[in-house]
């Protein structure tokens, strides 16, 4: 179902005071579209967020340098964070980042993961050129997205500028210019500028144009379809099947195409993880819920996926614990209704592991 905001508003001496609480969905909704709503209702942005304009975010490389195994990991991390505490040039930046990436995965070390999320600060743009499109565009209400990925250097600047959805050569070269125009305070990594891969989009339509949800995904299908390697098209795709059909069996294809595309990110993984577990695939849906746990350690759907497979594998104590913190993170401003499913779910899986029972594997959940 479509969420709405909620609005909070105090009346004192005649004045009116309005402001908007962080975005929370209305149930029914599916595991995946809670995920991100969990997601975006942390970021503290108060709208709900519009699924046709993809993931216009920042982008790091995650992909080690090296390999690191888990015996490694913490030597590997103690050299790392060793470097980034004093005087370091740009390659030992570098070499730092790749190392602590390895050290998280697949070294698997929480320590990394949470080094390399907690310290690192993304780039912020100060100057730009803006797009400015011909009259005709505007009069047309032409609706055209061009998305592409760069390099941004230590000196905020982005370059190898390579475009991944156009639109038509005159808007794509119009946007391009302006992308190369863009100026950024470089991104961090503790303290120190570090060079980063960077996604940037620029669109036509206006932030708040209205779709309806058979438009939004017709609208992902052309752009999955015409821009097969764009991550963003497919993620397109993908939330909305989340919010409004999860049964679609173009849902899990959808998954499937933003995790080979990009695959450490967290929501695709953590999704496919869910979708292996409700199959009983639990193998397959293994590595995918670590992932997602890891990448994302603060949401609690990632953290109730990482329990499911671990309860489903007879991994009990984990699987209790990775619920139970699931539990604690939900906010207060949550449906109710979802804490008292997490809540029924742990109490099953202590009920199940104190009784020395074999968990069910028709891949059920209570609550859900």
């Amino acid at each position: 179902m479509r969420p709405s905001p909620v609005l909070l508003c105090t009346l004192f001496l005649g004045l009116s005071a309005c402001r908007y609480a962080a975005w929370v969905p209305t149930l029914p909704a599916h595991h995946g579209h809670l995920s991100y709503a969990l997601s975006h209702h942390r970021s503290g942005r108060p709208d709900a967020p519009q699924v046709y304009s993809g993931e216009p975010t920042s982008v790091r490389d995650d992909e080690p340098v090296s390999v690191v195994t888990p015996e490694e990991a913490p030597a590997v991390f103690a050299e790392a964070v060793r470097v980034l505490a004093g005087e370091a040039t740009q390659e030992q930046v570098a070499q730092a980042h790749g190392d602590l990436t390895a050290a998280c995965d697949p070294g698997g070390l929480t320590e990394a993961c949470d080094y390399l999320r907690e310290k690192f600060s993304p780039p912020i743009r100060y100057a730009m050129v803006p797009a400015t499109f011909p009259d005709e565009v505007n009069e047309k209400r032409t609706v055209a997205i061009v998305i592409a990925d760069s390099t941004l250097g230590t000196d905020g600047r982005p370059r190898d500028i390579k475009v991944v959805e156009s639109a038509s050569p005159a808007l794509t070269g119009i946007v391009v210019r302006s992308l190369a125009s863009m100026r950024f305070h470089p991104a961090t990594l503790a303290g120190h500028p570090i060079e980063i891969r960077y996604g940037m989009q620029v669109s036509t339509h206006p932030a708040t144009m209205n779709l309806t949800p058979q438009e939004e995904l017709a609208w992902g299908w052309i752009r999955a379809k015409t821009f097969p390697r764009s991550h963003r098209a497919w993620l397109h795709v993908a939330r909305v099947l989340a919010r409004d059909n999860p049964k679609d069996p173009g849902y899990e294809q959808a998954l499937r195409e933003v995790n080979f595309l990009a695959p450490k990110y967290w929501w695709s993984a953590t999704e496919l993880a869910w979708l292996y577990a409700d199959a009983g695939r639990y193998e397959e849906a293994a590595p995918l819920a670590l992932l997602g746990r890891r990448k994302a350690p603060d949401n609690s759907y990632a953290l109730e996926t990482s329990a499911r497979v671990a309860f489903h594998q007879n991994r009990c104590q984990e699987a209790i614990q990775e619920q139970q913190q699931a539990l604690t993170k939900l906010p207060e401003a949550w449906p109710r209704e979802e804490r008292e499913r997490f809540s029924r779910t742990l109490a099953d899986y202590q009920r199940q592991c104190a009784a020395g029972s074999s968990p069910v594997r028709d891949g059920s959940v209570p609550g859900t």
